[in-house]
C-alpha cells in the first residue's frame, strides 16, 4: 500500500504526530525516504510555532511551481499505479504539456508517496492518552429571552473521566476549535490523540476505508500536538465514554433548573463542572474525577504551547458609501477614504478587526451576535451625515474604476445634476455582487449609447457578467457549492491499459519482423539504436 498526501503540511503533519509517539529522526528518515536534517528541520519550524505567536493574517504566499497544475493528474496516475517510476509518471505528463524537469517531480513524489502503516487504535487507554468529544442539542425555555436551541459542547478525558463542557449558540468549524481550545486551557494540558464521530467540521469523508480529515482542522489540532482519531461508521460503542455524560447533564445539570438567557447558563454550568462534575463518584472507575485526575492524569498530558492558535475567521468585504462593512448583518464603520475597497475582516469571538488591502488595520469593534442587524460605529471614524448623498466622498473610488469613469462621472452630472452622488454611489455598491472590470466594461457599453445611468449599469452587468460572491475562508457553502459545480470524475478501468499496452506490443513486434526482412539504412540503424537506449 502507498500512502498519498494531499499536501505538503498533511506530510510535516505526520512526521510530528509519530515523532510525538516516540518514532526517532533516524526512523522517520528511513520511513518516508528523506535526510536526518530535513526531519530536524520540520521538527524545529514545528516548535518555533508552538513558541510564537499565532497569526492567522497574513496569509503566507506559496511560490509556484511548473508541477502545480499538473497536481491532479499525478494523483490519478499514482492511484492506478502505486509502483510507478518517476520516470514513467515524467514521461506521460510531458504528452500532457509539462516542460519542467524529473528531478523535482521525483522530489515531490518523495514528499506524497511513502509505505502505509496500519494504525493502533486503543481503547482501555492510559493517562494523558485520549481525549473524546461530541455536540448534543437542547432546546431551552429561557426565561427572560425566551425559548432557544443551544448546542452542548463536551470533553471528557479518557482516563480520570473529567469532563468539561460549553453551550454554544452555533455549532460550525470556528465554534468547535474555540471550544477546543477553551477545554485544553481547562485541563491544563492536551491529550495525546482525541476521538471524534464523523461530523464534517474534523472528517470531510471516508475513502477506500480510512477517513479523510479536514485540512483546517487538522492545522489546529497538529498545534497542540494532538492527533484525531475518527470512529468508524456504526461503530458508536467505541466513543462510549463521551456518550454517557450527556445523560449527566440532562438529568442533573438541565432538569430541575430554570435560566434567564444563554450567559445564565452558561455560569451554572461552571459551577456544576467545579461542585458536581468534579466531586461525584464515577461508576467505572469508583473515584472522584477531580481526584483521578490531580493524581493521575494531569502530569500526563502534554503541555500547552507558548501561544494559543488564532481561531480568528476571515472574511472579505465592501466598503459600502457610508464606510461601513457588513458582516452576519451587523454593520461596522471603517475611517472614510475605503469607500469602494475590499476590506478584510478577522472575526475573533469576541472582537471585529477591519484591515486594508495591504493588511493596515483601520478597526476595531466589539462583535455583535449574529442576525442582530445592529450598527457599529466609532466616532473618531468621523462619518459626516449632511454629506450622505454627496458626490465628494465617493468621487475617488469611481473614478479608479478605469480611463473612461471621467467621462461617465460627466454624463451623469449632466443627466442628474441634483442626485449624481446616488448615482456613483449605486454604481460602487454593485460591487458586492461584480467584478470591477465588469462594472467598467458595462459602464463603457451604456456610454457607447449616452445612457448615463445607474440603472443601465446594472442591467447591463445582469445580461452580459457572472455574479460572484466574496471569498470566504473555510466557508462551507461555498466549498459545496463548487462541488456541485465540477464534472464528475470517473477512473478508468486498468483493463483499458492492458489493452493498450497490448496493441502496443503487437505494432512493435509487427515493425520489427518486418525489419528482419530489409537491409536497415544508417537513419533505422541510429533510430533502433535509440529505441533500445529508451529501454
Amino acid at each position: 500500500m502507498v500512502l498519498i498526501f494531499s499536501s505538503r503540511q498533511a506530510f510535516e503533519q505526520e512526521i510530528i504526530l509519530l515523532f510525538r509517539d516516540g518514532k526517532s529522526i533516524r526512523f522517520l528518515s528511513r520511513a518516508f525516504n528523506i535526510s536526518r536534517n530535513t526531519v530536524r528541520r520540520i521538527l524545529r519550524d514545528h516548535e518555533a510555532s508552538r513558541a510564537s505567536q499565532h497569526e492567522i493574517l497574513p496569509i503566507r504566499q506559496t511560490r509556484k511551481s511548473k508541477l502545480d497544475e499538473f497536481n491532479d493528474r499525478i494523483t490519478e496516475i499514482l492511484k492506478e499505479f502505486p509502483a510507478i517510476t518517476g520516470q514513467r509518471i515524467f514521461e506521460e505528463l510531458v504528452k500532457d504539456g509539462y516542460d519542467g524537469g524529473v528531478s523535482i517531480l521525483r522530489d515531490h513524489l518523495r514528499k506524497i508517496r511513502v509505505v502505509e502503516k496500519e494504525p493502533v487504535i486503543r481503547f482501555e487507554t492510559g493517562p494523558g492518552h485520549q481525549g473524546q468529544m461530541d455536540w448534543s442539542p437542547y432546546t431551552i425555555p429561557f426565561t427572560r429571552t425566551g425559548p432557544a436551541g443551544v448546542q452542548c459542547f463536551s470533553y471528557i478525558l479518557g482516563h480520570s473521566r473529567r469532563h468539561f463542557i460549553e453551550f454554544c449558540a452555533r455549532h460550525d468549524f470556528f465554534t468547535l476549535i474555540r471550544r477546543h481550545l477553551q477545554a485544553f486551557e481547562y485541563f491544563g494540558g492536551v491529550p495525546a490523540e482525541c476521538l471524534y464521530d464523523n461530523e464534517k467540521t474534523v472528517v470531510l469523508r471516508w475513502e477506500a476505508g480510512k477517513p479523510v480529515f479536514n485540512p483546517a482542522f487538522t492545522a489546529f489540532i497538529t498545534h497542540y500536538n494532538c492527533r484525531p482519531v475518527a470512529c468508524r461508521v456504526g461503530s458508536p460503542q467505541t466513543k462510549g465514554k463521551i456518550e454517557r455524560p450527556f445523560q449527566h447533564v440532562e438529568g442533573n445539570l438541565l432538569c430541575g433548573r430554570k435560566f434567564q438567557d444563554i450567559e445564565d447558563l452558561r455560569a451554572t454550568a461552571r459551577w456544576w463542572l467545579e461542585n458536581i462534575s468534579d466531586r461525584h463518584i464515577h461508576d467505572t472507575t469508583g473515584r472522584a474525577p477531580i481526584e483521578h485526575f490531580l493524581e493521575n492524569e494531569k502530569s500526563a498530558l502534554q503541555p500547552l504551547p507558548g501561544f494559543p492558535y488564532d481561531c480568528s475567521e476571515v472574511r472579505l468585504a465592501v466598503c459600502n458609501s457610508e464606510s461601513l462593512v457588513t458582516f452576519e448583518t451587523n454593520r461596522y464603520s471603517v475611517p472614510t477614504g475605503y469607500i469602494g475597497d475590499i476590506l478584510s475582516i478577522k472575526a475573533g469571538e469576541r472582537e471585529i478587526k477591519i484591515y486594508s488591502h495591504e493588511l493596515k488595520l483601520l478597526a476595531k469593534h466589539e462583535r455583535r451576535p449574529a442576525g442582530e442587524n445592529s450598527l457599529v460605529e466609532d466616532p473618531s471614524h468621523h462619518r459626516v451625515k449632511r454629506e450622505k448623498y454627496g458626490l465628494e466622498p465617493v468621487k475617488e473610488a469611481f473614478l479608479s474604476l478605469g480611463d473612461g469613469a471621467p467621462e461617465f462621472l460627466a454624463g451623469l452630472e449632466r443627466k442628474f445634476p441634483r442626485n449624481v452622488g446616488f448615482q456613483v454611489r449605486h454604481i460602487l455598491n454593485l460591487k458586492t455582487q461584480f467584478n470591477s472590470d465588469d462594472i467598467y466594461s458595462a459602464m463603457l457599453h451604456a456610454a457607447r449609447y449616452a445612457s448615463y445611468d445607474a440603472k443601465a449599469v446594472e442591467r447591463i452587468l445582469a445580461v452580459k457578467a457572472q455574479p460572484r460572491t466574496l471569498e470566504s475562508i473555510r466557508n462551507e457553502k461555498a466549498r459545496q457549492q463548487l462541488a456541485e459545480t465540477l464534472p464528475e470524475i470517473k477512473q478508468r478501468p486498468l483493463h483499458e491499459y492492458s489493452e493498450l499496452f497490448q496493441t502496443q506490443e503487437t505494432n512493435h513486434e509487427n515493425t520489427t519482423n518486418a525489419g528482419h526482412d530489409q537491409r536497415p539504412s544508417a537513419d533505422s540503424e541510429a533510430e533502433e539504436n535509440t529505441g533500445k537506449a529508451r529501454q
